[in-house]
C-alpha cells in the first residue's frame, strides 16, 4: 500500500466535509498522515484550486481524532 497519496488525502477531506470524522481520523492514521503532511497536501490542492476543506482549523480536529487511533 502506498502512503500519503493525493487520493488518500482527498478521501480524508471528503469524509471531513461529509461529517464522517471518525472515518477521516482512522484513515489519517492508517495512511500515515501527520500534521506536516496534511498541511503540505492541503497547500498543493489549494494551488490547484481543488481544496475541499475551507477551514484549516478542521485539520486540528482531524489530528486530535487521528492521534487516538495511533495510540490504539
Amino acid at each position: 500500500m502506498k502512503y500519503r497519496t493525493k487520493e488518500q488525502f482527498i478521501d480524508i477531506c471528503e469524509d471531513m466535509v461529509n461529517g464522517n470524522w471518525t472515518n477521516a481520523g482512522e484513515n489519517c492514521a492508517k495512511y500515515g498522515f501527520w500534521a506536516g503532511d496534511l498541511r503540505k497536501a492541503q497547500e498543493e490542492l489549494e494551488a490547484e484550486e481543488m481544496a475541499l476543506v475551507d477551514d484549516k482549523m478542521d485539520f486540528v480536529e482531524l489530528i486530535e481524532i487521528a492521534s487516538k487511533y495511533r495510540k490504539a
